[in-house]
């Protein structure tokens, strides 16, 4: 359904999607994730949702997961790897802080929370 991986070295959060998710999927994603952060003690982070394998989801969890959402204080920056356009359709309503890029692969979603590259390959005036 989805994988948390949390690499302290970098700060760094990818939570993989695969499957359909409920209200309450999304909130136990939510309580697995602020836990995995809290043991991982990280002050700030950097988010990677990788939703390319993912079927477009029920806009009642949509909902949900854009609430849950807002209460995520520390993090830095966010990349949303999406497959079909209509997934990131879906999900550019609730990812709407200046900090969000949605990308093509994971290799330009690493490059935009690691290293500033916007993708498509301009780096962010810094």
């Amino acid at each position: 359904m989805y994988k948390i991986t949390v690499d302290r070295g970098h700060a760094l959060v990818k939570i993989e999607m695969r499957a359909m998710l409920d209200v309450a999927d999304s909130a136990r994603l939510v309580s697995e994730l602020n836990a995995q952060i809290t043991e991982a003690r990280l002050a700030s982070y950097a988010l990677i949702l990788d939703i390319a394998q993912c079927p477009i989801q029920s806009q009642e969890m949509i909902a949900a997961m854009g609430e849950h959402l807002t209460k995520m204080q520390r993090v830095r920056a966010i990349a949303i790897v999406t497959g079909a356009m209509l997934a990131r359709l879906q999900v550019r309503r609730i990812f709407s802080q200046p900090f969000t890029r949605f990308t093509s692969t994971y290799d330009e979603a690493l490059r935009w929370v690691l290293s500033g590259v916007e993708p498509g390959g301009a780096s962010t005036p810094g």
